[in-house]
């Protein structure tokens, strides 16, 4: 349903004794209404009189000659002003979950259990332990955060197409499956 215009909306942005001529071609009255060049251009003006910007109005697209994919992008990014975000949130997490595991760690261990020899680990736990770039023996804590951080920097939605990252997220994931089952059977 259409609004209804009140005088306010027809009140011109400039006074007409100073105004140029419309910008529309063969018009002589006063421009008095401010209009963007283009789409790309859009704090440059052109001016016109009141039956002329109607017009402009009316033909006036801003998405043409873009595809519905980036239109919807455009909609997206317009949300956040067309300028990057960071989410704070989770860098906070990611140092709280450090500073959990560093307690944890130093409540836990005993001088005792930094001296016990590394057992002979199965081929397939060392390989995960490298790929997760972990040390033998981890906390739990740990191996879930080592894995949230690669899965954040490894997911294909983040690394759109990227096919070597792709297959990263699955060997990260196949490695966390054998740790985790690892420490339940522990």
């Amino acid at each position: 349903m259409a609004q209804k215009r009140t005088k306010n909306d027809y009140i011109p942005h400039s006074n007409g004794n100073h105004a140029t001529h419309c910008h529309w071609q063969g018009c002589r009255e006063p421009g008095e209404y401010k209009a963007p060049k283009s789409k790309d251009s859009l704090h440059e003006y052109e001016w016109y009189c009141l039956e002329h910007i109607r017009e402009y109005n009316r033909k006036w697209d801003f998405f043409a000659g873009m595809n519905s994919e980036q239109i919807e992008e455009f909609r997206h990014e317009a949300v956040t002003g067309h300028r990057p975000t960071w989410s704070r949130e989770s860098r906070m997490r990611d140092n709280y979950s450090k500073l959990q595991d560093a307690i944890y760690e130093f409540i836990t261990m005993s001088p005792a259990r930094h001296s016990k020899p590394v057992p002979n680990l199965p081929p397939k736990i060392r390989k995960a332990l490298a790929l997760l770039d972990l040390e033998y023996p981890f906390a739990v804590t740990e191996l879930k955060s080592q894995y949230r951080g690669m899965v954040k920097k490894f997911h294909p939605d983040v690394n759109k197409g990227d096919k070597q990252a792709e297959e990263t997220f699955k060997r990260i994931t196949v490695a966390y499956k054998i740790l985790a089952d690892h420490v339940k059977n522990l």
